[in-house]
């Protein structure tokens, strides 16, 4: 069985690309498919921000079957999103796309929970 993750992204250059540090400003993403800690393929896609059919990035990663989130930075507001579609998100990501997920694979990265006090 696979795995779908995903990685904001600043540019489309493969398991090189810079994670991009702020979730909330991404639009572009890498989606790994991962079979036992190993990437099998890597795509990219593009959030469209700004139109009719705008979605926001936990609807739109959700969607395309995504369960895993690796990230540097996010807000309390996105995490509660993530959560409710049953999403793990995790935080600290840096580097390239490689890097973060070397750091999942290796019990680096922090896992992301909503705090219980915020509505």
């Amino acid at each position: 069985m696979t795995t779908r993750c995903a990685v904001p992204v600043e540019s489309e250059d493969g398991l090189s690309s810079a994670v991009k540090d702020h979730f909330a400003m991404s639009e572009h993403f890498a989606i790994l498919e991962v079979k036992k800690n190993k990437i099998i393929s890597i795509r990219f896609t593009h959030n469209v921000q700004g139109g009719e059919d705008q979605k926001n990035a936990a609807q739109f990663l959700a969607d395309i079957g995504v369960k895993v989130v690796l990230t540097g930075r996010i807000g309390s507001c996105m995490i509660r999103v993530f959560t409710d579609r049953d999403i793990k998100l995790y935080s600290g990501a840096e580097g390239t796309v490689e890097d973060a997920f070397n750091s999942y694979v290796a019990g680096k990265l922090a896992e992301v929970r909503p705090n219980p006090y915020q509505l």
